[in-house]
């Protein structure tokens, strides 16, 4: 047991692995829709507890998700130890850039939907905006070796700063209503969460912040899966037990959490989608928003941060730049959360978004491995 543990420990611990499990959950998701829709509803959809409608969509998305999101704030709990207070400077252009690519995106898909006249693409602005972490540094490593370090680093940065504003705008434009006594709770979960990531044990504090903090995201009417932010951001991760504490919930959310939110996500009423008409607008439209959105908008942010002093790292040329924003186009997890907080789960409005993210990201992947592969590539110096 404990070989076959240690391969699959391995095995999770792999670059590759959120990549792989959130991939093979889309997969089965998408074929299982198309073969045996009804079936596929129904186990997703089924109610779990008598009384409340409360189905695997539901646990995996307000539940499970907690997990996911924690490895979001444990990781960057670690670089702001790590990286950000020992290179501020260098995190600026990815930070701003970060902004740029959120704001390209849903500037397009605004122009879009009014041009289009698409009501899904104005309304689902936010969708296309955040970035997959695990996805875009999993990809990255398909590169190859001559990637430069500082590339990774300034990914990591963009793509944290991308999913934690995303998140944000997330909870204040979410369909739920949000309490202004919940927020009071909020703000007080956080107060003490402080205190209490400081002077407990990592294991404990976290447990503790993660539970008090999800009711009180729940209570305030925001999405309570992001409460896992909050959770892993106030635990210092500096200490051994502290990296434990992220080993094991990265393994966990790589293992369980992001495939069975495939799962759950990515099931697509066929029979309702089209490429003509509304669907093939927001397919289309979401598809060529991730792309030009990202490119454009983290290009532009990145040079508007080196007008005021702030200039990239000399290995992250131009072709880097774009390569590195295509890869930024890859991801459906927080898009999708998106989605299906302004539009239902089984609708052809959310099936359409899920096509256009999962094109987008096949496209972003492909792209950004070639330009980067062909823009690192060693130069032949002989005549």
């Amino acid at each position: 047991m404990s070989r076959g543990g240690g391969r699959l420990r391995r095995a999770l611990d792999h670059p590759y692995a959120a990549a792989l499990t959130v991939g093979s959950g889309a997969v089965l998701a998408l074929v299982w829709s198309a073969v045996a829709s009804s079936s596929y509803r129904s186990v997703v959809a089924t109610t779990w507890f008598h009384g409340r409608d409360v189905g695997l969509h539901t646990l995996v998305i307000n539940g499970a998700m907690t997990l996911f999101f924690a490895t979001v704030g444990l990781e960057l709990s670690r670089e702001s130890h790590a990286q950000w207070r020992r290179h501020l400077r260098e995190s600026i252009p990815p930070l701003v850039g970060a902004v740029g690519g959120m704001a390209g995106t849903a500037a397009l898909s605004l122009l879009l939907g009014g041009l289009w006249h698409s009501s899904a693409l104005r309304r689902g602005w936010g969708v296309p905006m955040a970035t997959d972490i695990a996805f875009t540094l999993g990809v990255l490593a398909l590169a190859g070796p001559r990637i430069p370090t500082p590339l990774r680093i300034f990914l990591l940065t963009l793509a944290i700063a991308d999913d934690v504003l995303s998140v944000v705008v997330l909870s204040v434009t979410g369909a739920t209503h949000v309490r202004v006594i919940g927020l009071v709770a909020v703000a007080v979960v956080i107060a003490a969460g402080v205190v209490v990531g400081r002077r407990l044990p990592p294991v404990p504090a976290f447990t503790l912040i993660l539970v008090a903090a999800w009711f009180a995201f729940a209570f305030a009417g925001v999405e309570p899966a992001l409460s896992g932010v909050v959770a892993g951001l106030l635990i210092p991760v500096a200490s051994i037990p502290a990296r434990r504490l992220e080993v094991h919930v990265v393994r966990w959310s790589v293992g369980v959490v992001l495939p069975a939110f495939a799962l759950v996500a990515c099931g697509i009423s066929w029979s309702a989608l089209s490429l003509s008409g509304a669907s093939g607008k927001v397919i289309f439209g979401t598809t060529a928003v991730r792309l030009a959105g990202k490119v454009i908008g983290i290009g532009l942010g990145v040079v508007i941060a080196g007008w005021f002093g702030a200039r990239r790292h000399p290995s992250i040329t131009a072709p880097v730049l774009v390569g590195a924003s295509l890869l930024c186009a890859i991801g459906f997890t927080v898009p999708l959360l998106f989605a299906g907080a302004l539009f239902s789960p089984t609708s052809s409005t959310y099936g359409a978004f899920t096509v256009g993210l999962l094109v987008a990201s096949l496209l972003g992947a492909g792209g950004g491995v070639a330009i980067l592969r062909r823009a690192t590539r060693p130069r032949d110096t002989t005549a």
